[in-house]
């Protein structure tokens, strides 16, 4: 195997902890020695060992001595104590030839200081094996730990006409199975799921996440108004109380008293901040009328299509004025893929000429 085949593998295993990182960056590791694989380990729960000391442990476990071996690592080895001590550290304490690494850490506490420290004791670390695959895979981290600010996606299920619901609000089911069952996949990977409160009085959604091992999401609901909290406090029961955490965005944070955690904030970007504040990393914006506030603070786009026509309907972008085509705000197409019946626009924001609230 070559260089980029090891990275390869230790790029799927890091994959093995999304959804259970949060807000810690997925990071794999394997290690060689004489041509053979003798260790490989991830990051498998926030708080836990890192990557390069589970793919250390898995070594040594099948007997493996790590002295003079190579390492693949799909993240900078942090040089920091955190939960966890420094990884340079141990593997310099181990006696490693050579570290292969897919990108520096963007997390100012590490920036370099780890590959840094380990070339200091003269270990020869190369930088930059599928950077490209490593910074995508870690989107979500780079933009959490370098901003403070979530990574925001946006989820709609749309007709080939672009509505996301009738004329009277129905909406179930605009698209297949096989495209629900790739949002529950989307649900994994982000720590929270924002919806507004419409949906939640119309729909009563968990907001959870259905795939098997799948970590408990933050419920984040827009409720300007505190309907919810009146229909609590009439005795109606909503399924997202049932489990993990909840909280409102409102007008009205003392209706919430008793209920669920609660904030007086109703413009978006604050939103947002306060949401970095409170340590989450990423949203899921799933309330289609929601989209458009969000819209200029979005960093990726995931358009489900079903082979529908409405036409007339309820549109998710409705909000926005363009009178000039040249000037509508550009998307980056990242992929397009079949999902049975239905169709998946993945895309990335390519510039907004929206006004932002401070």
């Amino acid at each position: 195997m070559e260089d980029e085949e090891y990275m390869h593998l230790a790029l799927e295993l890091a994959k093995r902890g999304e959804g259970w990182v949060n807000p810690n960056p997925m990071v794999g590791a394997v290690i060689v020695k004489d041509g053979e694989i003798i260790g490989i380990g991830w990051h498998q729960r926030f708080g836990e060992k890192h990557a390069e000391v589970n793919a250390i442990e898995d070594a040594k476990s099948k007997s493996h001595d790590v002295k003079d071996a190579t390492m693949y690592v799909t993240l900078e080895p942090c040089s920091h104590w955190g939960k966890q001590p420094p990884c340079s550290d141990r593997i310099i304490r181990e006696g490693f030839k050579r570290v292969v690494v897919a990108m520096e850490d963007p997390n100012p506490l590490v920036a370099g200081r780890g590959i840094e420290k380990m070339r200091k004791a003269e270990i020869e670390v190369e930088v930059g094996l599928l950077k490209d695959e490593a910074k995508k895979l870690n989107e979500i981290f780079i933009k959490y730990i370098t901003t403070r600010m979530p990574f925001v996606s946006i989820k709609l299920a749309l007709t080939l006409d672009g509505f996301i619901a009738t004329e009277n609000g129905s909406s179930q089911w605009i698209t297949g199975e096989k495209a629900r069952e790739r949002v529950q996949e989307l649900r994994r990977k982000h720590m929270a799921i924002m919806v507004g409160s419409g949906t939640v009085l119309a729909d009563d959604p968990r907001l959870n996440c259905r795939l098997e091992n799948c970590p408990l999401k933050v419920k984040v609901i827009l409720d300007r108004s505190g309907r919810v909290a009146e229909e609590v406090g009439k005795g109606r029961k909503f399924r997202l109380f049932e489990d993990g955490r909840t909280i409102f965005f409102t007008e009205m944070p003392e209706k919430f008293e008793g209920i669920a955690e609660a904030y007086p904030i109703t413009e978006p970007g604050k939103i947002l901040r306060k949401l970095g504040e409170l340590g989450i990393d990423s949203v899921l914006v799933e309330g289609g009328r929601i989209a458009c506030q969000f819209l200029s603070y979005a960093d990726k786009f995931y358009l489900f299509y079903g082979p529908k026509l409405f036409g007339n309907g309820i549109k998710p972008f409705e909000c926005l004025k363009v009178e000039e085509a040249n000037n509508a705000p550009l998307l980056r197409i990242d992929s397009m893929e079949r999902l049975g019946e239905s169709f998946l626009v993945t895309a990335y924001s390519g510039g907004w000429n929206v006004q932002r609230d401070s």
